[in-house]
This record gives C-alpha cells, sequence and structure tokens, in this order.
C-alpha cells in the first residue's frame, strides 16, 4: 500500500507525540503508536508496562484497540516510536483486520532514529514481516 511522504511524517509526528504519555517506569522506554485507518484518522496508543510486565500494553496494540473503540477495522499504515518492529502479538492482531498493514520504519533501523525528517524512513509490508500468517480465512476454510 502507497503512503506519501506527508503521510509517513503526520505519523512519525503522532507517534512521537503518543510517546509523551506512555507509562514505562521500568524499562525507560516509553513508547508511542499511530496508526492510519484507511479512510485518513489517525489513532495513537502509548505503551504501559506494569510491575506483572505480562499485563503490560504495546503501543502499537494500544493504537489498536483505541482505533477499534471507535469502530475502525481498515488500516492503512502503522508507526511506532521509538522505532520498533511489532512483537510477534501485534503482528498477529493487525493481520486479523488485513495484511496488507505497511509499517513505517528508519531506513537504518541500527542507527539513532531521532530523525524528525520522514525521508529518513521507509515502508515495509506487514505481510513481508509475518509471512504464512494465520487469519479470518484459515478459519473459514476450516468451515468448509
Amino acid at each position: 500500500m502507497s503512503l506519501s511522504q506527508a503521510e509517513q511524517q503526520k505519523l512519525l509526528d503522532a507517534a512521537r507525540l503518543a510517546a509523551k504519555h506512555a507509562y514505562a517506569p521500568y524499562s525507560k522506554l516509553p513508547q508511542g503508536a499511530a496508526l492510519l485507518t484507511d479512510s485518513g484518522e489517525i489513532f495513537t496508543g502509548a505503551s504501559a508496562e506494569f510491575a506483572t510486565y505480562g499485563g503490560s500494553i504495546s503501543a502499537d496494540i494500544a493504537a489498536l484497540v483505541n482505533a477499534m473503540n471507535a469502530g475502525k477495522r481498515k488500516f492503512k499504515a502503522l508507526c511506532v516510536q521509538p522505532f520498533s518492529y511489532p512483537s510477534g502479538v501485534a503482528r498477529q492482531f493487525f493481520a486479523e483486520f488485513g495484511i496488507a498493514l505497511t509499517v513505517v520504519a528508519p531506513i537504518d533501523a541500527t542507527s539513532e532514529n531521532s530523525q524528525d525528517d520522514a525521508s529518513k524512513y521507509r515502508t515495509i509490508a506487514l505481510k513481508s514481516l509475518l509471512p504464512e500468517h494465520f487469519g479470518p480465512a484459515n478459519l473459514e476454510a476450516a468451515d468448509k
């Protein structure tokens, strides 16, 4: 799915702003995420970690839940700042709504990713991060 540099910049800015609302007393890595719907709306989420660790919520899943609570089910792109690839669980959650999602990632994921310029980023298809995924179509095939 094509994503303009302007859309990438909006997602970067929104994700960075969302990170300011994160609760990360243990990892000290507050993250924010911005999720672009197919209708052009941006929903954000912030990471929230707790002493139990297992009950923690990643920024990307928080953004997905915020969008779902607004009735959205079709998504175009995701950006997490500071950057990290979506976890396996998050990848599976997003695949539930379509494997065509685009992930905004730094061109050089090993470098400091504090650049404010969208030209320093690229897009990666969720499908390449989660090949041979399990999704609703697998369940539909099992019912036949």
